[in-house]
């Protein structure tokens, strides 16, 4: 039994997109070098606004990494094994998910050195930045034993142990994801009480319940792509129409979030929360729409039956994700556009190109690395075929005694034996 499998063999249209996302990654890691030799002189970032894209992007692939981990719990925390074809696909897409948004972390850092600072160097243990830092290690060394156990679970060489070290991990991956990494993520923020949009308890829970809508969305849109790519369906109607369901709920509690977090920033009448809500309404008037707007629709298309489908969720699913990539949009670069003080003027944020760049350079290095390791490791559970010809060896015995066994057939036999036929 073969552990690995060969990327020999594909078409043609698959290594084009790897071409494409190879380019990418050059485009993105030059700009990065530049960033390196000359400085952060030509990102958007300030003094003033030191937090951009870049943490947006943390924000965004923690959170993915986070919700892709439910599929686990579904699967093996409720019984719902029809979920298993895209069970080791999920871990695989939380695994580059949280490389991802360690990759944007040591890009804003400047020198990439400067992220082994606060994990191995300084000990402040009452610093977040330590606590979220090492989280992200330790969920990469979770979901890495997770994969390893689950890949011997399906190729059929894990012991009873092994099978049950594999389940409870991914039962345990969901709590720590949400609770340490993205939880403490959300912390990060919610301490800093300068900034009235970030100063918030509840910012950590809104955090979690984005993340899990993000995630699990993702994950279905995966499972949809490569059953269009591989053209075959890796999920039946009714395990789609079970996601749908789950979806729309984890839509409906990000929504509820969303609405009173903006419904308390601007009922509170605060001179900071009236500048974050006027630069929201105009500046940022079409990401916020696009953060409302898009939850909203896609909470009332998973309502309908239609919609809870391979190619609905797909739509919906996309909606998603660009209804959460705009919220931490919003949550990062906005936060940090109401003046602490007066007379500090306009303080604006525009990401540059190569700044954009760099960012799309990481994204397709997380896909690239989601392509490569779904077509190399067994993803999908492999079963012995049966020695069908014993069965139906087996059944022709079972069969020619129960004809033998009618009386008026075993009186013509015995009659044919005994008598010659003319």
């Amino acid at each position: 039994m073969k552990k690995f499998r060969s990327l020999k063999n594909k078409s043609r249209s698959f290594y084009i997109f790897i071409a494409i996302l190879l380019a990418f990654i050059a485009v993105g890691q030059f700009n990065w070098m530049r960033y390196l030799t000359h400085g952060p002189g030509p990102t958007g970032s300030s003094d003033m606004v030191p937090w951009g894209i870049y943490i947006s992007g943390l924000a965004y692939f923690i959170g993915l990494s986070a919700g892709a981990t439910i599929v686990g719990l579904v699967h093996h925390g409720f019984g719902r094994h029809d979920y298993q074809p895209i069970a080791i696909r999920s871990i695989i897409l939380g695994l580059v998910c949280i490389f991802g948004a360690t990759q944007f972390v040591l890009v804003d850092l400047g020198v990439p050195f400067r992220g082994l600072k606060v994990p191995i160097i300084l000990h402040n243990l009452t610093s977040l930045f330590l606590v979220s830092s090492t989280s992200y290690y330790g969920f990469m060394g979770i979901l890495g034993a997770e994969l390893f156990f689950s890949i011997k679970v399906i190729t059929g060489k894990a012991s009873p142990r092994e099978a049950a070290i594999s389940k409870w991990l991914g039962i345990l991956a969901v709590p720590y994801a949400l609770w340490v990494v993205h939880a403490f993520t959300g912390s990060i923020f919610g301490v800093v009480k300068a900034r009235e949009m970030w100063n918030t308890p509840m910012l950590p829970v809104h955090f979690v319940i984005s993340a899990i809508a993000s995630g699990f969305a993702l994950a279905i849109m995966a499972g949809v792509i490569i059953s269009k790519a591989e053209k075959r369906d890796l999920l039946g109607p009714e395990t789609y129409n079970h996601m749908g369901k789950l979806l729309a709920f984890f839509v409906l509690l990000t929504v509820f979030l969303d609405f009173f977090d903006y419904f308390i920033l601007r009922y509170s009448a605060k001179l900071e929360a009236m500048e974050t809500w006027d630069i929201i309404t105009t500046r940022y008037i079409t990401t916020f729409v696009l953060n409302i707007g898009g939850l909203v629709t896609a909470f009332i298309m998973l309502l309908y039956k239609r919609w809870r489908t391979a190619n609905g969720l797909l739509v919906v699913g996309a909606i998603i994700q660009i209804a959460i990539i705009s919220y931490r949009i919003n949550l990062v670069s906005v936060g940090q556009l109401a003046p602490l003080f007066p007379g500090m003027g306009h303080i604006q944020y525009i990401p540059t190109f190569s700044e954009i760049t760099v960012a799309l350079g990481i994204i397709a290095i997380v896909i690239l690395l989601y392509t490569v390791l779904t077509n190399v490791l067994p993803v999908e559970e492999i079963v012995e075929k049966p020695m069908h010809q014993v069965r139906d060896f087996g059944r022709g015995f079972g069969k020619a005694k129960e004809a033998f066994a009618e009386s008026g057939h075993m009186a013509e036999t015995f009659g044919r034996g005994f008598h010659k036929r003319e």
